[in-house]
């Protein structure tokens, strides 16, 4: 028998044609197997958790050194090991044995004297080898191809399928014997290794096998029943049912199969097929002509059953209609009797009822079929059928999703249950495919609880995110002690006038970042006129939404407004004011529109939040970090968003201002990806993206992050609420690399997720995404359970997983990211029980006295808090003689570095939201001094004789 291993089939969200394919390409392989004997074995191989804990581990480069009395990265990776060995889960493994050519008498006795002959005629004596070396080279070809997908099996899979073939439902050994000599080869002498330590024993008439065995020095004894496939009726694969041998992979314990097939030739079917014929026909005939009856509908289905199977006899066989016969074997272990028993009873209910299953005598015989090379135990139940119907029990039907090297997010939670382990920065560093993420689902669905989890594990890991999320409920991982030194938490809303500046957002690309191109000095000037052109239409958009609905969609409204934006040109060093300036001065020139966009700029700008848009340019700024942080979290708690969905001259002036200031927090997010090295990974996660959509400033940043992902090792994480929202950004379905979706209900929502998981529409599907995560319904108790997505790894794996957070070592974090209301968390003076409680638990960037002002809702006065205790991106309110908007910071003056880098690809360059600013018109100028917005004179505040573009000022000299 030559030994191979199958691939592990996808099976689940595949549409029935290509499940039909993959039905027909396994059929056609078995097609050209005629006249041999195959011994399929399907066997189980714990999941390797020491295998994964090690390439983890090694994976995990730069990871967060340890801090005292926290959970510490070596607590951390024994809790992840210890979670996973405790879920009992493995592995399906499948292997195929194909009869090779039998030995002829003469090939017996040349053996016999192949001593004497290979002094005397060694080529007759390696005739036979390389006969044999010829047609194992043809069957590797035949069962190589696409379906059966199967590779020669290794002397380490013979150890394992020995090992699990002779031990019967032993557990499965920690370690195997290595491969004698390391020749790869195992002798006849050899055997004993896997037979000796290990009896079978049987009463007579008895409904199980005793399997005895030595396990590490110790005695280890199963029960095993032996159970045999018996009569099945007609299956609709893939219509209607699955295929029927993945049935006992939702059973909760391992089950073994063994299955002895006969591929029947032609010329054996064709005699047979015509005696079947005429016993039909006689019974028929018996019914008509006899007794002048109509005949049974059972014989009618027979007779059209047998006129098809004539039509494929006098045709010819196919492939696909090569008949075999052949016995299917099933075996479950119990640690007693009774429990195999009941394991048995579990598989008979299981395939009820169109399957039956039988349970033999004789079981000692039957458990020995299952290893390799023992004959057949019975000819009873035999079943006959076609390669066809073989084909669509697909053995090798598995979940398959996520790698083996990155963090545990949870489970499978279809037919199989396996770990899902995901690296988020394999298809970047390995793949060379872009790192953009969607997450998408319904309130409630844990899309917040899902990006906790991943942030967590892969800052432990050694990843650096910054995470947006509006309604503050990520920051709470900022406060945990091993994470608290490294990490930041920024309300925006409370951080310093003119952090959110149009201008000071996006990035200034930096001429190290275009050393591998083949004109350096060139590539970065384009990079500079593109960040220009970005900021200019940013805030012509951010101003534009800033005005009235009526008022912004006047023709006459975006003029004056393109023409102040182009005066005051895309500087880093500019902000809105200077474009109000310009307006006023328009309206001094004789243009009244231009007076009036005025007048309604300044009423915005008086509201409170609109303060993060104008600096205040004698403080310093305040993303200067003297650190590196590896987790910032930005909150802006307190905005109130338009509700999802609704129209925009509906949104109030305080919805729309928080969509604008939204929309610049995502960009400020994306600037901490070009300050630390390109090679690094890093992480974006950003909350709320379905309004980014709905301007084209966002539509411009989502693409951004898409196509720069893969150049700086970005994975970015893009939440929403509904599917559609991000399918409205041109390109994005094309360039998202992993998918999320948690539970959908609307039909329209569904159609999008599926089209965004790249998973055929229209059949059945869209249903299932709405028992995503099923709720209680007559439950009184929180609902608490781990959430279930359908998640598409990028590499082809599209599954329904459940996350999991449960593991003890994590139940501090799980407690961090409820975000479930209780009541029974106040105290009795209104205090949350969990702030107080992590009071000892801060971000490095709050003071003493801020936090206690943040959790009681009751800030001090000036004298309460110190000066020095304030650090950047905090703001404190004080005393009634004190203005709303003064910030206290601790930068002690330190000037702000360069500005950086945004880098966009060539594909931005024929955007037209861009070129509507008439940037990217013109050659490029060959001094990188001059300016792409050329006329000094008319920008207020710049120096005559100095060009715009030359960084001179304070931003630039401190750069210097």
């Amino acid at each position: 028998m030559a030994w191979y291993r199958l691939a592990a089939q996808a099976w689940s969200f595949r549409s029935d044609g290509q499940r039909e394919i993959l039905i027909r390409q396994i059929a056609s392989q078995l097609g050209e197997l005629q006249g041999r004997w195959l011994h399929l074995r399907v066997t189980t191989r714990p999941y390797p958790v020491h295998m994964w804990a090690e390439s983890f581990d090694h994976n995990a480069l730069g990871r967060l050194p340890d801090v005292a009395g926290a959970l510490g990265w070596d607590g951390f990776l024994e809790g992840e090991q210890r979670h996973l060995m405790g879920l009992s889960m493995s592995d399906k493994e499948v292997f195929l044995g194909i009869e090779v050519s039998g030995r002829s008498v003469l090939d017996r006795w040349v053996d016999l004297a192949a001593p004497v002959l290979g002094k005397v005629a060694p080529a007759a004596v390696r005739a036979e080898l390389a006969a044999l070396e010829s047609e194992v080279n043809h069957l590797d070809v035949l069962v190589s191809g696409s379906g059966l997908d199967a590779v020669p099996a290794t002397a380490e899979d013979i150890a394992w399928l020995m090992h699990r073939s002779c031990a019967l439902g032993l557990p499965a050994p920690r370690t195997l014997s290595a491969v004698p000599g390391g020749t790869g080869r195992w002798e006849t002498e050899d055997l004993a290794a896997f037979t000796d330590g290990v009896d079978m024993y049987q009463e007579p008439y008895a409904p199980t096998v005793k399997v005895v065995g030595r396990l590490r020095s110790q005695t280890v004894t199963r029960n095993v029943a032996v159970l045999s496939v018996g009569l099945m009726e007609g299956l609709r694969i893939p219509e209607v049912d699955d295929p029927w041998m993945q049935h006992s992979d939702r059973l909760p314990f391992p089950v073994e199969w063994s299955a002895r097939i006969y591929v029947r030739r032609p010329e054996d079917v064709t005699g047979e097929l015509q005696r079947q014929m005429g016993k039909v026909r006689s019974q028929i005939r018996h019914y008509t002509h006899d007794h002048d009856l109509d005949p049974p509908m059972s014989l009618a289905r027979q007779a059209d059953r047998v006129l098809e199977i004539e039509d494929e006899v006098t045709t010819g066989l196919t492939q696909l209609n090569t008949r075999l016969y052949g016995w299917w074997r099933i075996a479950v272990a119990g640690r007693d009797e009774a429990e195999a028993i009941t394991r048995a009873q579990q598989v008979l209910d299981i395939y009820r009822p169109k399957v039956q299953i039988e349970h033999p005598e004789a079981q000692y015989r039957y458990a020995r079929e299952f290893i390799p090379g023992e004959p057949l135990a019975s000819t009873a139940y035999r079943r006959r059928g076609s390669v066809t119907w073989a084909a669509a029990a697909v053995p090798a039907a598995t979940a398959s999703v996520g790698d083996r090297r990155g963090i545990m997010l949870g489970e499978t939670c279809t037919a199989t249950r396996r770990p899902v382990a995901w690296d988020p920065w394999l298809a970047q560093e390995v793949r060379r495919a872009s790192g953009l993420t969607a997450v998408v689902g319904g309130l409630g669905s844990g899309k917040s609880f899902l990006t906790g989890l991943i942030v967590y594990k892969t800052l432990r890991a050694g990843a650096r995110w910054t995470v947006l999320d509006p309604s503050g409920p990520l920051a709470e991982l900022t406060r945990l002690p091993e994470l608290a030194p490294f990490s930041r938490h920024i309300n925006l809303l409370r951080a310093d006038p003119g952090i959110l500046n149009p201008y000071r957002v996006v990035a200034e690309p930096r001429p190290e970042h275009f050393a591998d191109e083949e004109d350096p000095e060139r590539a970065w000037r384009r990079e500079r006129s593109l960040a220009a052109a970005t900021r200019r239409r940013l805030v012509l958009d951010v101003l534009t939404g800033l005005l009235p609905y009526d008022v912004s969609r006047l023709p006459h409204t975006r003029i004056v407004l393109l023409r102040a934006v182009r005066e005051v040109g895309g500087a880093a060093d500019r902000h809105p004011g200077q474009v109000i300036d310009s307006l006023r001065r328009h309206a001094r020139d004789g243009e009244e529109h231009a007076g009036i966009v005025a007048d309604f700029l300044e009423e915005r700008r008086e509201l409170p939040q609109a303060a993060l848009l104008f600096p205040d340019t004698s403080r310093d700024d305040p993303w200067h970090a003297d650190r590196d942080y590896r987790l910032t979290v930005l909150t802006m708690q307190g905005m109130t968003l338009p509700r999802p969905g609704s129209p925009r001259e509906e949104w109030t002036d305080t919805e729309s201002l928080a969509v604008e200031l939204l929309n610049l927090a995502s960009w400020l997010t994306q600037r901490t990806i070009y300050e630390a090295d390109r090679n690094l990974r890093k992480g974006v996660a950003l909350d709320e993206t379905h309004f980014l959509s709905q301007v084209p400033t966002g539509k411009v940043l989502i693409d951004r992050l898409a196509r720069d992902s893969r150049k700086f090792n970005v994975r970015a994480l893009f939440a929403s609420q509904l599917a559609g929202d991000l399918l409205r950004v041109s390109g994005f379905a094309s360039l998202v690399n992993a998918v999320f979706v948690g539970r959908t209900d609307d039909e329209e929502a569904q159609a999008d997720a599926l089209r965004l998981l790249r998973v055929p529409t229209g059949v059945g599907y869209e249903q299932m995404l709405g028992t995503l995560s099923p709720r209680p319904r007559h439950d009184d108790r929180p609902d608490d359970t781990p959430r279930q997505f359908v998640f598409a790894d990028g590499h082809g794996g599209v599954e329904k997983i459940r996350i999991d957070l449960e593991a003890p070592h994590l139940e501090h974090v799980r407690e961090a990211l409820d975000t479930n209301p209780d009541a029974s968390r106040v105290s009795a003076r209104g205090v949350p029980v969990a702030a107080a409680s992590a009071a000892e638990v801060h971000a490095p960037d709050e003071p003493a006295a801020l936090r206690r002002a943040d959790r009681d809702g009751d800030f001090g006065t000036a004298d309460d808090i110190p000066v020095s205790g304030l650090r950047n991106g905090h703001s404190a309110a004080f005393g009634a003689g004190s203005h709303r908007d003064e910030v206290l910071t601790g930068r002690g003056g330190v000037r702000p570095g360069p500005v950086p880098v945004v880098p966009m690809d060539a594909e931005l360059l024929d955007d037209e939201e861009l070129d509507l600013l008439g940037d990217l018109d013109g050659d490029l100028v060959d001094d990188p001094a001059e300016s792409w917005d050329d006329n000094p004179a008319r920008e207020p505040g710049r120096e005559v004789g100095r060009p715009a573009g030359s960084e001179v000022g304070a931003a630039g000299e401190a750069g210097r």
